[in-house]
């Protein structure tokens, strides 16, 4: 069996005409790449060069090794973008998230850099379900809370996302400058039903308060529109357009200022898979 390299050292030399220009070339000393030549002629058991004491060219039969020498690594060459081209439109990457925000985000992102890709999305609302399903390859990229980097985890900074409460402008609280948590007790709240850890957080810290939730954006759009009940927006959805455009409404957008839900999201993948997420996160 003739080793592509040995190919490729053939065809240098026809492209260059002296075994010393293939050799620089190729970047192989110059005796290797004769070695490698006459190891093509006991192979193929016929002389490819006609030889004197200082010069070396191919011969006829030797010509006509250089032209299936071409075809080979183009056909090569060939077989390896197509298998990676194929590969890349057909892989899915699966994605998991402790909230909706940094997987749109992520989702957007492969659309940009690797439009290939599929992704395919779902939200988990704790870290330790996170992480844990990374671990054991259900999944190849979460997105985190928790920087947990070490000889497993590869961990890169995503970005930040803060929490505000959606009020009519009657509200009492609609003039604050920010709110606490606390001061929204007792409030009943329109919600979208699928928010990961959002929803823990809300549940959690706020007291005394009731969510009705919703599945459908479009309803949940149209719910806020016509309510005078609180609602949840970030930064993120507002940018977004997910919810009704603030000049165009009735209502303002008033940060909370608790740590809870102003927050930091990592992206974390297994460390063999770094350099892919790399590549995708620097477009």
């Amino acid at each position: 069996m003739i080793e592509t390299y040995i190919l490729q050292n053939l065809v240098a030399f026809a492209d260059c005409g002296t075994l010393t220009a293939a050799s620089e070339k190729v970047n192989i000393t110059q005796p290797s790449l004769t070695r490698s030549l006459q190891k093509l002629e006991d192979i193929l058991e016929v002389p490819l060069f006609n030889r004197t004491k200082n010069t070396i060219a191919l011969n006829q039969t030797g010509l006509i090794a250089v032209d299936y020498a071409r075809r080979i690594l183009a056909l090569q060459n060939e077989m390896e973008s197509e298998v990676v081209r194929f590969y890349k439109r057909t892989r899915e990457i699966t994605v998991l998230s402790i909230a909706p925000a940094p997987l749109w985000h992520l989702t957007q992102i492969f659309n940009k850099a690797a439009p290939e890709t599929k992704v395919k999305g779902s939200l988990c609302g704790e870290n330790e379900a996170l992480f844990s399903a990374l671990e054991h390859d259900k999944t190849q990229i979460i997105i985190t809370t928790e920087n947990r980097a070490d000889e497993r985890f590869y961990a890169r900074d995503f970005f930040d996302e803060h929490l505000k409460v959606f009020l009519p402008k009657s509200h009492s609280l609609a003039k604050k400058k920010s709110v606490a948590l606390s001061d929204l007790a007792g409030e009943t709240f329109i919600m979208a039903s699928s928010l990961g850890f959002w929803t823990n957080v809300v549940k959690r810290e706020i007291s005394g308060a009731k969510f009705i939730e919703q599945n459908d954006i479009t309803d949940l759009r149209d719910i806020i529109n016509h309510s005078t009940l609180p609602a949840f927006v970030t930064d993120y959805t507002e940018k977004a357009a997910y919810l009704p455009e603030l000049e165009k409404s009735s209502r303002v957008a008033v940060p909370i200022r608790d740590e809870a839900v102003n927050v930091h999201f990592y992206a974390v993948c297994r460390v063999e898979m770094m350099k892919q997420l790399d590549a995708v996160l620097r477009e």
